[in-house]
């Protein structure tokens, strides 16, 4: 299958605009670490302003939505061996999302809102809470598509391997391994990633949103693909979003 290049970025001033997603979006990131999304319903899509998303709701939106995707891969063991718990199937997940879609932005947002005790803030400390995440949630993203992944395993060494492969790569080893793909466009190279730095995003694969012919991503796409080639999983990683379910207010949002 042919490989649509991503033309490289030269020089830190192309970079910069990348430089600020990321950094601008730690904003979002919720304080004391990660929060349990193993057991979460599905999310869909929700009406009504993200303030008043139950803690359910939103951790829906971040795991099982038109925007956020769990894969899951799992394996029984035989003879000496175990998970955590003693148990002998060996779960790995895979949580994928659209960080430039707003939806999921909102839903860290919300997460962060309620474990903070927003809602019994009085107005004047909500202001100040609002403004520190602000940014994120208005973040310019008309330029690049931006895909997260997170990975969880009842596996501990399991975990551990793949945390210390996503940590290690580059924008340029990541080239040949990480693609968002239509049916008008398959595999687009990555622009650029960002190894994980914490655990509640995750590695942030950024895809240009347009190529000299037009938008990545059209109305006429029934899907959007990412794939990714990880050491030691076979089939590869391929999580599939269909993008007439990618709307808001009759919008395509990624």
């Amino acid at each position: 299958m042919p490989v649509n290049k991503t033309p490289r970025l030269p020089g830190s001033g192309a970079c910069r605009p990348l430089l600020y997603v990321t950094a601008v979006l730690a904003a979002l990131i919720f304080p004391g670490g990660t929060v349990d999304v193993s057991g979460a319903k599905t999310g869909g899509t929700i009406a009504g302003s993200y303030r008043s998303w139950t803690l359910e709701e939103a951790v829906g939106v971040l795991t099982d939505s038109p925007w956020a995707r769990k894969e899951t891969y799992t394996r029984i063991i035989g003879g000496i061996g175990s998970g955590l718990s003693g148990e002998k199937e060996i779960y790995s997940t895979f949580f994928v999302r659209f960080l430039s879609a707003g939806p999921i932005r909102e839903a860290y947002a919300r997460v962060r809102q309620i474990q903070a005790g927003y809602d019994e803030m009085n107005r004047e400390e909500q202001q100040k809470f609002d403004s520190a995440i602000e940014p994120g949630l208005r973040l310019d993203v008309h330029n690049w598509i931006v895909i997260t992944l997170g990975f969880r395993s009842n596996d501990q060494s399991l975990e551990l391997r793949i945390k210390q492969f996503l940590e290690a790569q580059t924008t340029e080893t990541m080239r040949s391994r990480a693609f968002l793909s239509t049916a008008r466009i398959p595999q687009l190279e990555i622009g650029a990633y960002y190894p994980p730095r914490e655990e509640v995003v995750g590695a942030k694969f950024i895809f240009p949103r347009r190529l000299k012919d037009g938008p990545v991503v059209s109305r006429g796409d029934d899907r959007v693909i990412f794939e990714l080639d990880l050491p030691g999983f076979d089939p590869e990683l391929r999580a599939i979003f269909p993008t007439a379910e990618m709307k808001v207010e009759g919008r395509l949002t990624l």
